[in-house]
């Protein structure tokens, strides 16, 4: 397993919004963790970190309202299906799998203050 780190650090602007793209471009592997970079950013911002590509944005985390507000590290992960396509579902969380990445990584924070910084860190095994 090799792990790369993608950056996406950024300032909002006046209105207290920021969209950051990943300067790196797209990438191809499995999402591993999410480090949280609250920054300056004010408390109770939104923020929703996805994959682009030429198909759709998919949404990868959703920080909501106090879920951003100090550093932190997530671990998103998908429910995975059988082969009849039932989702499996399991008491020991057993039933997740890291989410597939193929595009380039946008975060968007909504509500961070006038002129903040703040972001996250992305961790993709390929």
């Amino acid at each position: 397993m090799t792990l790369v780190e993608r950056r996406l650090i950024g300032a909002t602007n006046s209105d207290g919004a920021a969209t950051i793209t990943d300067p790196e471009g797209g990438v191809i592997g499995k999402l591993y963790a999410v480090a949280w970079v609250d920054g300056s950013l004010v408390d109770n911002n939104t923020s929703v970190l996805s994959v682009i590509n030429s198909d759709a944005a998919t949404t990868l985390l959703t920080l909501g309202s106090g879920e951003g507000d100090s550093d932190d590290i997530k671990y998103p992960r998908v429910l995975v299906q059988d082969l009849e396509d039932t989702d499996l579902t399991g008491t020991a969380g057993g039933d997740r799998a890291m989410p597939v990445i193929s595009g380039t990584l946008r975060l968007v924070i909504a509500s961070g203050g006038d002129k903040k910084t703040g972001g996250c860190l992305v961790y993709i095994e390929v």
